[in-house]
């Protein structure tokens, strides 16, 4: 690793080497401010262009970071060890049921909860934003970055630079940001909206 970046450059370079080796392309800048946990893509975008003038990597013509040669890429599956598990169901959440009549089956966590592996990334929740919607403070929501995203569904929305998790909403044909709590407002953006990715499920440990 070259010893004329900072710690905090260095480990920025190494997450990119590390992302654009299990997925084979690019990490956006979208996707550096949610893997070092920043509110805007501003900071990484910062980092990211002190990499380029230094020659550490470079960019494309549309100024996203092309891919690095220095190091051979790894041949790693995105997922290394599938959990298998057994189902019983389905169980009654009203009246019970008989227990015998429960079949079981095999179920692969990782096939159910994941449609796209290498597209696919986790967010930690902050806030009760989207507690209408059964999200809460503390989950963690599995992101689809490569889905395109439709009204009413529920994305990871980047709004003038900022993220934040809200429902895709429209009127008049302008897209906003929808909270599943009456106690938000919905949120419009100043200058830009765009989307990191659509939420394709919840995961909750009690």
């Amino acid at each position: 690793m070259p010893t004329t970046l900072t710690p905090h450059q260095k480990t920025v370079l190494s997450s990119i080497k590390e992302f654009q080796s299990k997925r084979g392309y690019s990490p956006s800048l979208a996707d550096l401010a949610l893997a070092f946990g920043v509110r805007s893509k501003n900071a990484v975008a910062k980092v990211v262009n002190v990499l380029a003038r230094e020659g550490f990597l470079e960019k494309d013509p549309k100024g996203r970071i092309k891919i690095l040669t220095q190091e051979p890429a790894r041949k790693t599956h995105p997922i290394a060890e599938a959990m298998t598990l057994p189902l019983f169901g389905p169980i009654a959440a009203g009246f019970a049921t008989d227990s015998e009549n429960q079949d079981t089956e095999k179920v692969v966590l990782s096939e159910f909860l994941v449609r796209k592996p290498a597209d696919t990334f986790l967010v930690k929740v902050k806030g009760d934003s989207m507690s209408g919607v059964g999200i809460f403070d503390g989950d963690f929501v599995l992101v689809e970055r490569s889905a395109e995203p439709k009204v009413g569904q529920i994305v990871v929305g980047i709004l003038d630079g900022k993220f934040t998790l809200k429902t895709l909403a429209k009127d008049k044909g302008k897209c906003y940001l929808h909270a599943e709590n009456p106690a938000y407002p919905n949120l419009y953006a100043l200058e830009e909206l765009e989307v990191a990715g659509v939420v394709r499920g919840v995961v909750r440990k009690y």
